[in-house]
């Protein structure tokens, strides 16, 4: 038998289109790739369980931040030593001081229970974003106190610090977001001080504290205080967002995404994170799997995703 169709006998005779049918028109390819958001876009952020309110509870985010350091001790080249957790009875403050910068009870409360870092070996609490000191001294509560938004050239000096029910959380350098919790509205605001005013950060249509001062700290989007930290600790115990090795200064996330697959295959691995996670193993061997990585990195020409065959 033949297998030209046109053939009487063909193994494949043609197939007949219905009298009433038409091809469909060719369509047009889209003249601009459709953008999807990645770390860059600050849309990314705009996540609508942040819309939800619930009563502070201080219990609640005191475990959400305590558990926030475990998990990123367990990770990173950070001892538990090194972090000052807080006392039976929380952490000793300047009475005095505290009156002074007119501290509420509320947020002094907070203060005393949060664990805290050191400038030599940083805690990051978001993004490149580390804990607040807390000494006795009290330089470190009246640093913790200023506003990210004060500017001493035209703002008054009643505004140089945040308000009474607010708490600093973490910062860093001037291109570092500023964690503040407000212990009255139960929410967080990620503030920064490079760009020209929220509106830049802000989901569309948010509404401003000041209009008329687009920088004000309080401008920026306030967002559920517990679903924030507890997105940002599952992040962390997912490896979507990897506390850094000895020389990043910051989370390896999505931003840094071949080397954030590269730790992630090595942790889960090899290391048995989270549920078999061997801690010994990984603390003995962890700044070389990170110096492996990062000369591998630079030898295939700093790839932007991975793939393992």
């Amino acid at each position: 038998m033949s297998t030209d169709h046109r053939s009487p006998n063909s193994l494949f005779p043609p197939v007949s289109q219905p009298s009433q049918y038409k091809p469909p028109q060719r369509r047009d390819l889209p003249t601009e790739i459709p953008h999807i958001p990645d770390n860059n876009d600050p849309s990314t952020e705009w996540l609508p369980i942040y819309n939800k309110r619930t009563p502070y509870v201080e219990a609640e985010i005191v475990y959400l931040i305590h558990e926030i350091v475990r998990n990123y001790v367990r990770l990173s080249a950070v001892s538990e030593d090194v972090v000052t957790w807080p006392p039976e009875g929380g952490h000793h403050l300047d009475e005095a001081l505290c009156n002074e910068l007119n501290i509420s009870d509320a947020a002094k409360s907070l203060i005393r229970l949060l664990p805290s870092g050191s400038s030599i070996f940083p805690v990051f609490l978001y993004q490149s974003s580390q804990l607040s000191e807390i000494s006795d001294d009290g330089f470190s509560l009246r640093a913790s106190r200023e506003s990210p938004s004060f500017d001493e050239e035209k703002d008054p000096p009643a505004e140089r610090y945040i308000l009474p029910y607010d708490v600093q959380l973490s910062a860093g350098d001037p291109e570092t977001p500023v964690i503040i919790l407000d212990t009255r509205e139960n929410t967080i605001r990620v503030v920064s001080t490079m760009d020209d005013g929220a509106d830049n950060s802000n989901p569309p249509n948010a509404p401003l504290e000041r209009p008329n001062d687009p920088c004000y700290y309080r401008n920026y989007w306030p967002r559920h205080a517990p679903s924030f930290l507890r997105i940002q600790l599952n992040r962390i115990k997912a490896l979507d967002a990897i506390p850094p090795g000895p020389s990043a200064l910051s989370y390896i996330d999505f931003a840094d995404e071949w080397m954030r697959r590269k730790i992630k295959h090595s942790l889960e691995g090899t290391y048995g994170w989270p549920d078999n996670f061997n801690q010994e193993a990984w603390d003995e061997d962890r700044d070389r799997i990170w110096e492996e990585a990062e000369e591998e990195y630079e030898r295939l020409g700093r790839p932007k995703v991975l793939r393992f065959l």
